[in-house]
């Protein structure tokens, strides 16, 4: 079956077409949503890539690419979004902005990246005003003049958008100071416990990006933020590959955990993803069965080499 199969595709030419798929390098695959689909797309990249007519017309396979079951869809923002880092976070900055760029090239939506300590500070400052209990002490008083106004208003405009804390998990997120420790843990926790903010939590894959293995992290994590009622780890996270397919479906994966946990964004894209959930189901009905609803103290990831 199999071997008539390569022989109708390659010809005589089976040995030689395959050392040449082979000598690419060795594919890492990947299980979980995505990035199965994405670990396939390589394979079958690798193999029409060296057919006679792609070798011929490469440009047909470059423009048309490769349809693959379970693949992640680009989502396309209906509103703008506030995305906030946490200075001591290393390395979160860059992928934000790398997403944001994603979105930028795709969707007339803009990502707002704001620093996580003075995003909750002025936000906690437009609340006091609108509630009039300002300080009235000299040091903290505020003089709502008409440029205070225009402040309260700007601020007022940037907290009603959907506003999501992204924590980039890597070697460096914990464990490298008290001080460092301690900031960084006041910041988690107060957009825990804010009803208008949801935490994303991206896992570093890359060990040359201080990716390291989910229990060295979780060990490293202040217990405040492990223990309940906080549980900062109830929610999978979403995993951070470099390689370009797997960055790409990462990226993805953010956008669609985006638009899975605020409403308003949601509710205009309820459509579109009815579509792709209806897509996803009739071509895989198998694979697209993942449980909803239930909650992993620790994400899973689980990789093999082939070739």
């Amino acid at each position: 079956g199999s071997l008539l199969i390569l022989e109708r595709i390659f010809g005589n030419r089976q040995n030689e077409l395959m050392t040449s798929i082979l000598e690419q390098g060795p594919i890492q695959w990947l299980n979980g949503a995505g990035f199965s689909a994405a670990s396939l797309a390589i394979i079958y990249h690798r193999i029409l890539s060296n057919l006679p007519f792609y070798k011929c017309n490469p440009s047909e396979l470059k423009s048309k690419g490769i349809i693959v079951p379970g693949e992640l869809k680009i989502v396309l923002l209906q509103t703008p979004i506030n995305v906030l880092v946490c200075d001591t976070n290393y390395g979160c900055l860059d992928m934000v902005e790398e997403l944001r760029d994603m979105v930028a090239a795709r969707s007339d939506e803009t990502v707002f990246i704001y620093d996580a300590e003075e995003y909750l500070s002025n936000h906690d400052v437009t609340n006091t005003l609108r509630g009039g209990e300002e300080s009235q002490s000299e040091s903290d008083s505020f003089d709502v003049t008409i440029s205070g106004r225009q402040r309260l208003l700007s601020q007022s405009q940037i907290s009603h958008r959907p506003t999501f804390l992204l924590l980039y998990l890597n070697e460096f997120t914990f464990g490298q100071s008290k001080k460092s420790d301690a900031e960084i843990a006041m910041i988690i926790e107060s957009c825990i416990n804010h009803p208008s903010i949801h935490v994303l939590l991206i896992h570093e894959q890359d060990t040359l990006k201080g990716g390291c293995k989910f229990n060295d992290l979780y060990r490293s994590t202040p217990q405040n933020l492990v223990n309940e009622p906080l549980n900062l780890y109830r929610d999978v996270a979403i995993p951070l590959y470099s390689t370009r397919e797997y960055r790409d479906t990462s990226m993805k994966a953010i956008l669609h955990q985006i638009v899975k946990l605020d409403p308003k964004l949601g509710s205009k894209l309820g459509y579109y993803m009815k579509s792709m959930s209806s897509m996803k189901r009739l071509l895989n009905k198998s694979s697209s069965q993942v449980s909803r609803g239930s909650r992993r103290t620790m994400p899973r990831y689980e990789m093999e080499q082939i070739f």
